[in-house]
């Protein structure tokens, strides 16, 4: 929630020419559950070499890494990492092999996953939520159709930024839940709602949004954390149709609102926030 995908992202569209090949390997945490970690070896492996080799179990992979990756100079993100086998499948066969001028970049929201795969102390970062001012126009952004508070809500929307402590995904989401709506009573209510839950329960705080969908939009939530992220949007919207859903407002409903995203491919996203948050529920 505090913004570590958005970053290296960025970071990789901007500095990925600057390297002979680059691989971004998006939702580790999730994909190697959902295809396999000697998947994502092939993956890394075809975007640094070109090479389409069949990889059967993750030994293999590691191997076929060390012996192709040698002196590549690259630029590797491997984002939301969150156990060491992946570290040990993806980071160690190439981190010694690659060329001295090559970046690898890693996010992970537990920091003892990266020591005990002998991360340096020294290399490991962690990001802080944005500022009072950066919170407030990202926030305005979202909950104001021109950009900065109404007359009179200046109180109200320092009160939310206190209450979002900074997080880009909090600012985002409940930036959206107040978009368009006027009535300080509404925002009163959805702040003491959001005072109610300590910061670091992000999931929680992301509730209140999941909460205030028409029954139609939760379905289609809960759909999209479930079995559709990756998906096309069009598939999805009909396969809603079919069931009796509005598929295609309720899904634009859910943009408007920050809780989905379509990327250039027309496949759909979500936030792991709130895919977690979609699929506890």
């Amino acid at each position: 929630g505090v913004g570590k995908t958005t970053l290296v992202q960025e970071l990789f569209n901007r500095k990925s020419s600057n390297y002979h090949r680059s691989c971004f390997l998006s939702d580790v945490r999730e994909n190697a559950g959902k295809i396999s970690l000697h998947s994502l070896q092939k993956k890394l492996l075809n975007s640094l070499t070109q090479l389409d080799e069949q990889i059967e179990n993750v030994s293999e992979g590691i191997e076929l890494l060390k012996t192709h990756l040698s002196s590549c100079q690259a630029l590797v993100i491997l984002d939301d990492v969150d156990n060491v086998n992946q570290l040990n499948a993806l980071l160690r066969p190439i981190r010694s092999v690659l060329h001295p001028h090559s970046l690898i970049l890693i996010t992970s929201r537990d920091k003892d996953v990266l020591t005990r795969s002998r991360v340096e102390e020294s290399s490991i970062y962690r990001l802080t939520g944005l500022n009072t001012h950066q919170s407030q126009e990202l926030f305005c952004l979202h909950a104001f159709p021109q950009g900065h508070p109404l007359p009179g809500f200046e109180e109200l929307v320092e009160n939310d930024l206190k209450a979002c402590d900074g997080l880009p995904l909090s600012l985002k989401v409940f930036g959206a839940l107040l978009y368009g709506n006027h009535d300080k009573s509404f925002w009163e209510d959805q702040l003491d709602r959001l005072e109610q839950i300590l910061p670091d329960e992000i999931q929680k705080r992301l509730q209140i949004s999941y909460y205030a969908l028409q029954i139609d939009e939760k379905q289609i939530f809960l759909d999209v954390a479930c079995f559709f992220i990756g998906e096309k949007r069009d598939t999805a919207i009909r396969i809603w149709d079919g069931s009796g859903w509005k598929g295609a407002l309720g899904f634009q409903s859910l943009q408007n609102k920050s809780l989905v995203e379509v990327d250039t491919e027309n496949q759909i996203r979500m936030h792991h926030h709130l895919r977690d948050m979609g699929r506890d529920l």
